[in-house]
């Protein structure tokens, strides 16, 4: 000791001090629950009808694979392309993020990747193929996704299309400023590349019997669409100036001239008369009327499209319906209407409408177009026998795609699909798994049910081609309620720019929109919660008090000897990929 305080020559006389491990207190053996580490369903997945893999795509992404972000879409999408600018982005409404700022930009994020992503599509192909010829009658969605898929799985796969160029609806369908053709010929020709023959000029039911295609072929999937529009049901519609929506598209997408005048009227309120109405006025028509019987929040159109039309400078008429048409010389003059009002909700859900007595009004045209639905041609099937509706639709199995004859199947518009580009993908890939089903004798069923995403009818082809490689919960979706959002910042969604300033996109068939900057793609990729997808950020690792949590090289385990079961590793979880479940701790 001396004047400034005590002096301790070895403290381990005074103080005691263990020399030995924390490893022989087995502190797991208190536990009566243990974590476990699972990916799980975002339930934006859950809301793609074609069933992407979206969190796992921006995951990859976030570490800058972009490619492998791609190839992840393309598991299930062989239309990422097409997608990305004209699906109806039922994941966005269904995304996380919306509850904490606004939903993500999916749809903007998977036409990035597609414009700006390679994949080797080669690599999908398998090494050995299949004795089995399936016919694919129409190249729409339907068909197209159909092809892919059979030809994954190892199939000899050949199209025939009617119309000069393979695409159906994509192509003749849908206006080149929504969707430019080269993009579409590119996602074709992905799909050519795993070996699907396309022949084009081939009318199914003229050039070639379907008996016949059914000896040439051991399975066939109709996936025809619904190219017949629909009449209103008005005496005159056979006058000139009156055209229905799909054929006025069709023809100006086959590059020939139709001359309507300056005034139109177009009637509906879905894509179709939306893309009529714009297409005309692109075209040169100055006044331009849609009339829909029902109020804007019931149109079934893309709201972006709606507001596309009227920066164009088109009128909407809501809550109108044609009464009669007006003709003079043989040509229609004008629509009668009526004016609607609300009331009880139809069968789709949005409320009926109803005429207001006496209150006719008169919309003065040069022509119109009667755009209010579209209905398959299909009379040729009923040669095999095969069940049609009264409004031709073919009539199938919605779990199994499978028609009232051996060996055919069906999707589509054709067969009653919602009519929407997504749709109609999942219904052939889901076209896809029956046929191989059909040929290994499997039960269709209980192979969806097996690999079904969530509580929709949409599955993994991912998983049912490597459900051991693919470690996924595909039945527990995130909830909102399960994200840690302290771990994340807020941030502002980045939206698709346009392209076109509205004065110049009247006279311009161009993309009206253009992809997200790739500097400002990132943040919109970082803005993505990733929900259920493990992305090795080492919360749990790091913040676990009994350091019972390993990292390894692919992922993370749990030592349970020494894990008390706290729960620290799920509450801290980003992203719900922990949860606790209930079991003893130890290795006992």
């Amino acid at each position: 000791m001396n004047g400034h305080g005590i002096t301790i020559e070895n403290i381990k006389k005074i103080v005691p001090f263990s020399q030995g491990s924390t490893e022989i207190f087995l502190t797991g053996l208190w536990s009566s629950r243990k974590p476990i580490h699972l990916d799980k369903t975002s339930p934006c997945r859950q809301a793609c009808p074609v069933g992407n893999d979206i969190s796992r795509a921006f995951y990859e992404a976030s570490m800058g694979h972009y490619d492998e972000a791609l190839r992840i879409f393309r598991q299930d999408n062989p239309l990422p392309g097409v997608c990305g600018r004209v699906c109806y982005h039922p994941c966005e409404s269904q995304c996380n993020r919306k509850y904490y700022d606004e939903a993500v930009n999916i749809r903007g994020f998977e036409r990035f990747l597609a414009d700006n992503g390679k994949v080797d599509i080669g690599r999908e192909r398998p090494a050995l193929l299949r004795k089995e010829k399936v016919a694919i009658v129409g190249s729409g969605p339907a068909g197209l996704s159909a092809a892919y898929h059979l030809a994954r799985l190892g199939f000899s796969v050949t199209i025939l299309e009617a119309l000069p160029m393979a695409g159906g609806m994509l192509r003749y369908g849908i206006p080149e400023y929504r969707l430019p053709k080269g993009i579409l010929d590119k996602e074709i020709s992905y799909i050519q590349e795993l070996g699907v023959e396309i022949k084009t000029g081939v009318t199914v039911g003229k050039d070639l019997s379907l008996s016949e295609t059914r000896k040439d072929y051991q399975a066939i999937f109709l996936a025809i669409g619904a190219h017949s529009g629909m009449q209103l049901g008005l005496e005159g519609e056979d006058l000139l100036g009156v055209m229905d929506g799909i054929t006025y598209l069709r023809t100006i997408n086959l590059g020939k001239k139709v001359r309507l005048g300056k005034k139109i009227a177009v009637i509906g309120g879905g894509n179709t008369a939306i893309d009529c109405a714009r297409t005309a006025r692109r075209l040169g028509a100055k006044d331009i009327t849609v009339i829909y019987r029902r109020t804007r929040a019931e149109m079934p159109a893309l709201a972006e499209d709606v507001d596309g039309l009227e920066r164009e400078g088109i009128k909407i008429e809501l809550l109108a319906a044609p009464k009669r048409l007006i003709s003079e010389n043989g040509k229609i003059s004008g629509v009668e209407c009526l004016r609607m009002k609300l009331g009880e909700a139809d069968t789709t859900g949005r409320p009926s409408p109803f005429p207001v007595e006496g209150s006719e009004f008169i919309v003065p045209v040069d022509a119109m177009i009667a755009a209010i639905g579209q209905a398959p041609e299909a009379a040729f099937v009923k040669e095999l026998g095969i069940s049609i509706s009264k409004n031709n639709v073919i009539q199938i199995s919605s779990e199994t795609t499978a028609t009232s004859v051996d060996g055919v199947f069906a999707g589509g518009d054709g067969a009653g699909t919602k009519a929407f580009v997504a749709d109609a993908i999942a219904s052939g890939k889901l076209g896809a798994l029956a046929v191989y089903c059909y040929f290994e004798g499997k039960d269709v069923k209980k192979e969806l049910k097996n690999h079904q995403i969530g509580n929709q009818q949409s599955f993994s082809f991912q998983h049912f081609l490597n459900p051991k490689h693919y470690p996924v919960d595909l039945k527990k979706v995130v909830p909102y309620e399960k994200i840690n959002t302290l771990c994340f910042p807020h941030g502002v969604r980045h939206n698709n720019p346009e392209s076109v300033p509205p004065k110049e996109a009247v006279k311009t068939f161009r993309e009206g929109t253009s992809g997200i900057e790739a500097s400002r793609m990132p943040f919109e990729i970082y803005r993505c919660f990733k929900c259920g997808t493990c992305t090795h950020c080492d919360l749990c690792f790091l913040l676990c008090p009994d350091i019972s949590i390993i990292k390894g090289t692919d992922g993370y385990t749990i030592k349970t000897d020494f894990c008390k079961g706290c729960g620290q590793c799920a509450t801290t979880c980003p992203r719900n990929v922990i949860e606790m479940v209930e079991g003893p701790g130890g290795n006992t």
